[in-house]
């Protein structure tokens, strides 16, 4: 039971003529009273909504940077429960706010029930048909202070412009799922047409600066194309043994100083196509910790921060006792 619905039960047994001041107070108390409970489930459901979408940006990142089946068919069930729980938690707010709105409406109805019944009922006024109205005139209206500039709008702006660049810089500009400081050790060109194991070829490359990792890419001008390749160094086996898409991310092994080998097919092309082997210092798709948070942190806020505005101008549009 809420403060004022003492004060309420009073009203509505009361017989005598409630002031208008404590009737203007009781009413504000009950408009505010309900205002905050709206707003509390507002933010709760902002932050909500914040948390799942930085979990299925997470999520989505992670799938991107995966090439193992299994992985990215539990990324992706992960993802549609993740969605599915913001729409679930959208429905719960705009049932939670409906019936806020319902239960406010019916409290002021008691109100006005209150102050109907103890009011007196007016005498009519008799005039003779000779003689001037004398009522009094209607009041002028009371001008109202200008609505004065909440904080939080002014803050948002400039922090959902500065998302927007962070995700630009750190999704586009940055890329965290593509390596960089490549060095490169072996490049080789293959004509459409040079398929089949008859095509098979094998080569050589030194290796002078040693990096983390192998990074082998293809680069064709159709998706389709795919080269089978086998890596090792001279005198002993293979490294990595399989086959290497166009944007496919594969990093195996440790390139240290020495001769290697690589043997390659091309298994479909529908061009020409290249194949480069470099090395890098990081595993090519899994991007640092600081850039993915960074990212997700970017893009959730870039997409939080418009729909909670929308959402809270609409609010207010179509309930105005929000705004009071």
């Amino acid at each position: 039971m809420e403060p004022f619905d003492i004060e309420l039960r009073s009203a509505l047994a009361r017989t005598d003529p409630i002031p208008a001041a404590n009737l203007a107070a009781l009413n504000n108390r009950i408009v505010e009273t309900f205002a905050r409970k709206q707003k509390g489930f507002f933010r709760l459901m902002s932050v909500y909504l914040a948390v799942m979408t930085v979990a299925i940006i997470a999520l989505l990142a992670l799938y991107m940077s995966t090439s193992d089946l299994k992985q990215c068919l539990l990324l992706g069930i992960g993802i549609l429960i993740l969605f599915e729980g913001t729409v679930l938690m959208k429905l719960w707010y705009w049932t939670m706010h409906g019936k806020i709105a319902t239960v406010r409406e019916i409290k002021l109805l008691q109100l006005a029930i209150a102050e109907l019944k103890t009011r007196p009922s007016p005498e009519p006024q008799r005039t003779d048909a000779g003689s001037p109205d004398r009522r009094a005139p209607a009041p002028e209206p009371t001008p109202t202070a200008p609505a004065s500039r909440k904080l939080w709008p002014i803050i948002l702006v400039p922090a959902w412009l500065l998302a927007v660049a962070g995700a630009v810089y750190f999704g586009w500009m940055r890329n965290p799922g593509e390596p960089r400081r490549v060095t490169p050790y072996f490049e080789k060109t293959v004509a459409a047409g040079d398929e089949g194991k008859a095509a098979e070829w094998q080569q050589t490359f030194e290796v002078t600066e040693a990096r983390e990792h192998f990074y082998p890419r293809l680069v064709a001008a159709e998706k389709t194309s795919r080269i089978w390749i086998s890596v090792g160094a001279e005198g002993s086996g293979p490294m990595y043994t399989g086959p290497v898409e166009p944007g496919s991310r594969i990093g195996f092994g440790r390139p240290t100083p020495g001769r290697y080998f690589v043997k390659g097919r091309v298994e479909k092309a529908d061009g020409d196509v290249t194949l480069r082997i470099g090395g890098v210092d990081e595993i090519p798709g899994v991007p640092t910790f600081d850039s993915l948070f960074l990212l997700m942190l970017s893009a959730a806020l870039a997409i939080v921060i418009p729909i909670v505005w929308l959402q809270d101008r609409w609010l207010r549009h179509i309930d105005p006792e929000l705004a009071k």
